[in-house]
């Protein structure tokens, strides 16, 4: 059984070497997310006959990603075998979480259980939608751009290492409001957002803030995750501010996304409101994930 490590800032070559032997579409399957994800998840990893493999330690699970890499039958065979020897020594059961539709297939030789996760499936939309806006579908969006524009000063800023302390500051008044502290999935996501800032020129990605009336109270953080399609990492507003979610998530599109032809906004994590949020944007599409339990 390979030596598992931890995630550390100067793997990215080597998990991008990884992640481009195939294509993924899943907002996690990318190092970014897993690097900034990376504590909360206790994520570990090891290579084995050309294979990436991912375990998740939860404080009441552990669970494996699929394995990265180029997908040969003998490889893939191999690296399944490594992570259930490693779970069948820590007595756990075998599950995959966050296969991605397109992987279910090279898990076909085995006897298993497939469960969709709908609450952990991306939403997908067309960048030009998401760009103009235009429709009937979209005219609740077009007005909070409307009413915002008509009542603040704003502008778009993009993302360097000079705003750092800025956006680190908005993610804080953003986890002030919601008590984040005292919600795991909250503060969870505070540190997520904060690992990315910090190490923000280290990374393969582009963001961007709004400055309204002289004050920066929105950043965004998205990257490229194929030829086709981006995904948005962090998007956070000050929420008394009406229309600036809807118009920095329109703005991002526009100056760095718009020769893409999908945005990725991830899940809704099976919350209501953000499922409700999600949806009035119009997804052309989904992420499709499962878990995938191994007898």
């Amino acid at each position: 059984m390979p030596k598992l490590r931890v995630i550390k800032i100067g793997d990215k070559n080597l998990f991008n070497s990884y992640l481009k032997k195939n294509k993924y579409m899943s907002s996690e399957m990318n190092f970014t997310n897993l690097f900034m994800w990376r504590n909360q998840y206790n994520l570990k990893f090891f290579e084995i006959n050309d294979m990436l493999c991912i375990i998740a330690h939860l404080e009441k699970e552990s669970f494996a990603f699929t394995p990265i890499g180029k997908y040969s039958k003998d490889g893939f065979k191999n690296a399944i075998n490594a992570i259930r020897e490693y779970f069948h020594e820590n007595r756990w059961e075998i599950v995959f979480k966050r296969v991605e539709e397109s992987k279910l297939k090279y898990f076909e030789q085995y006897e298993k259980v497939v469960i969709s996760d709908r609450d952990n499936s991306d939403y997908l939309y067309l960048s030009d939608r998401l760009i103009s806006l235009k429709g009937e579908k979209y005219h609740s969006k077009r007005n909070h751009i409307n009413n915002f524009i008509k009542l603040y000063n704003y502008e778009y800023v993009k993302f360097n290492e000079d705003y750092v302390e800025e956006a680190l500051r908005i993610n804080e008044e953003w986890c002030n409001k919601r008590n984040c502290e005292t919600n795991k999935t909250l503060y969870g996501e505070k540190l997520a957002n904060i690992e990315v800032l910090k190490n923000f020129m280290n990374l393969d990605c582009k963001g961007a803030l709004i400055k309204v009336n002289g004050k920066f109270e929105a950043y965004t953080v998205g990257e490229l995750i194929s030829s086709d399609c981006a995904v948005i990492h962090i998007e956070k507003a000050n929420s008394d501010i009406r229309g600036l979610y809807t118009f920095i998530n329109q703005k991002f599109c526009e100056n760095e996304w718009r020769n893409v032809s999908l945005i990725n906004r991830e899940q809704d994590l099976g919350i209501d409101g953000l499922r409700k949020a999600k949806m009035s944007y119009n997804p052309v599409d989904f992420v499709n994930k499962y878990d995938v339990w191994l007898k």
